[in-house]
């Protein structure tokens, strides 16, 4: 197998997008303000995880991101 049709299958499989709490945080906090503007815009990322990502959703998250700790209170 070239690196070229490994690097495709690795793509294929592997997504992109993963979503990360600093940026389910991030839509949260930003909705709960009324914007609903980065909401909409990570579910339509999440909606297409293989693709090819220039933005911020595959960046190293923010340092509050980094400390940030959740829980499920379900």
């Amino acid at each position: 197998v070239s690196d070229i049709e490994r690097q495709q299958l690795m793509q294929s499989v592997n997504p992109a997008l993963v979503l990360r709490n600093w940026l389910a945080q991030r839509a949260i906090e930003a909705a709960e303000k009324g914007d609903m503007t980065e909401l909409h815009r990570l579910h339509e990322a999440l909606r297409n995880p293989f693709s090819d990502r220039d933005d911020d959703y595959v960046s190293r998250p923010p340092d509050w991101g980094k400390r940030l700790e959740v829980s499920c209170s379900s």
